[in-house]
This record gives structure tokens, sequence and C-alpha cells, in this order.
């Protein structure tokens, strides 16, 4: 197994309430996927850009996202039926930063179809995963959103990924 290289500076910094940039800094070297998540609320689109997807089960499928509690759509989710996880593909960052912007006409930045249980599709993302909300719950200063996944759309592609706090591609082995 690989050693890490000596010219490789290590920091070590403890993660307390008086140092939580260490905390946001450690998280920023993990690599993820990027997503906007979706949907309808009384006849209103509303969605948000996420890199906290997660799978969770497989039976049912089930899949979490995390929504903080002070997001501008939290309201709208806590009351959301069905969700739609749009993960985007690698041409799509323009439209991750504008659903990630506070007060942007976010739905204005690509083509959404409405999927078969009602929230917003993206055209081309790299898949969309819909669903209906399974479960919330409260986890520090977000919520957790269990959605049990009833259809998926695969479009294919090479999907965006986010890493140190820029938008990536992947480069195959």
């Amino acid at each position: 197994m690989p050693t890490p290289s000596r010219d490789q500076a290590v920091t070590r910094r403890p993660v307390t309430h008086h140092d939580p940039q260490a905390y946001r800094d450690g998280l920023s070297s993990m690599v993820t996927s990027v997503c906007v998540v979706t949907t309808e609320v009384d006849g209103r689109r509303y969605g948000f850009t996420a890199n906290s997807v997660t799978s969770v089960s497989m039976d049912p499928p089930l899949i979490s996202v995390c929504l903080a509690d002070t997001a501008d759509v939290h309201p709208a989710f806590s009351r959301a039926e069905s969700v739609a996880v749009n993960v985007l593909a690698a041409d799509q960052h323009p439209v991750a930063q504008v659903f990630a912007t506070a007060g942007a006409d976010r739905f204005a930045a690509a083509r959404f179809d409405p999927g078969e249980l009602g929230p917003p599709l993206l055209d081309g993302a790299t898949v969309s995963l819909e669903g209906v909300v399974h479960q919330r719950l409260t986890a520090g200063d977000h919520t957790i959103i269990l959605i049990e996944v009833a259809g998926v759309v695969v479009g294919g592609g090479e999907p965006l990924t986010y890493q140190g706090r820029r938008f990536h591609t992947l480069n195959p082995l």
C-alpha cells in the first residue's frame, strides 16, 4: 500500500466549537457528486444544489439528501410529498451555481420536465431519481430527507463532481 509522500504536508487540527473551519476544510477534501434536488408544492417549483446525497437502502430503495435548516427552500421541502434528485452532467456546472444562489431564478437556468410524480426532472442530467418522501429527520442544523425511489431516468454522460471547493470531471485510471 502506498504511503503519503514526505512532501505532502499533513496538518492535524482538532475540531472544536472554536474552529469549525477545520471540519469544513476536512470535508472539502472529499469528492462528491453534484445534484440539484427539486420538488413542486402548491403549483410552485423549488430546488437547491446538494452534494450530500447518499444511497441508504435497497429494500425499500431509499436515498438521503441533507438540507440546511436555514435554506430559503426549507419550508417547501418540509411539506413536499415527492422529490427528484438530479445528478448533474459535467457540462451542467452553471446549473449547480444558479441553484446554490439564494434569490436566483433557478428554473430559468435549464430545461426541466415534470416527472411521473410531479417534481421537475433536469433535461440532460446524468441520472434523475424520483420518489416520495419516506421520512424527515432532524440532525444538527440540517434536515435529512429520506426518499423512497419510485423511478430512475438514466441519461448517461460524464458526471460533475465537487472537491476542494471546485467543480471537477472524472478521469478514468
